[in-house]
């Protein structure tokens, strides 16, 4: 999980429905609003905001297997329904494993499905107070960490050096099950793809600084590759200082 900005703006969608609706807006009568074509934009101008990548697990979106999900969920007694319209509430993510036509691609979807949910399907109500949100993580250092064989875990030093408490981000990773074995599976599958290709090309700083920018940074349409938080590992202190450089276009 990496560092994602808010949106600075209502989509013109969303906020035609609330100047419209106003007092009496809610969640399902925007998502009907104008044959849906509102809930649409938002839900592509959120992915292209995340460049592409879902919120939480980093997966790729398409059209297909995306959803809005609320960090603040609407069924919190006390914020959910004042936060249900809030743009500042409202990430792009997966379907969490739980879409079951991605049934080829064991990326997306995996038996035993209940086991393998992830992001906001294994989240779900929760209303865990350690839950770190995304935007509300340091862009550097990053407070998560991939090991080769994909399993995600918690970066003490950086939670140290960012003020944050370890147990909060190990929570985090619990509650949206990231080491489900389909996302394990997944990410250890990317941390070899990446071993293939440049492992042997350690000893050329200059190749591997730009294999790094390649692999780490937005490309011409703006998106990342899939499981960034990997890419970031492997590459270790080398994805660190190319990151740091401005503009960071990346978050």
């Amino acid at each position: 999980m990496k560092r994602i900005r808010t949106l600075d703006n209502c989509p013109p969608g969303l906020e035609n429905y609330l100047n419209c609706e106003d007092d009496r807006a809610h969640w399902q009568g925007f998502r009907d609003h104008n044959a849906s074509a509102s809930y649409k934009e938002l839900m592509e101008t959120l992915s292209k905001f995340q460049h592409g990548l879902c919120g939480y697990c980093e997966i790729r979106l398409t059209e297909l297997n995306r959803q809005i999900e609320h960090v603040i969920p609407q069924s919190d007694p006390q914020h959910g329904p004042a936060k249900s319209l809030d743009i500042t509430n409202m990430i792009a993510c997966c379907k969490g494993g739980s879409f079951s036509d991605w049934s080829g691609n064991e990326d997306r979807y995996r038996e035993p499905a209940k086991k393998n949910l992830s992001c906001g399907q294994k989240k779900d109500n929760s209303m865990n107070a350690n839950f770190v949100d995304p935007r509300e993580l340091p862009a550097l250092p990053s407070l998560m960490r991939v090991s080769p064989n994909g399993e995600i875990r918690v970066n003490a030093n950086a939670c140290s050096s960012a003020g944050i408490v370890p147990e909060r981000v190990t929570d985090t990773i619990e509650v949206l099950g990231l080491n489900v074995e389909r996302l394990r599976w997944a990410r250890e599958k990317r941390w070899k793809a990446l071993k293939n290709s440049w492992n042997s090309h350690w000893d050329d700083l200059d190749l591997m600084n730009a294999a790094a920018r390649v692999e780490l940074l937005p490309d011409g349409e703006n998106d990342l590759l899939k499981f960034f938080t990997t890419t970031r590992s492997y590459f270790g202190p080398l994805a660190e200082r190319v990151l740091k450089q401005q503009p960071q276009e990346w978050i």
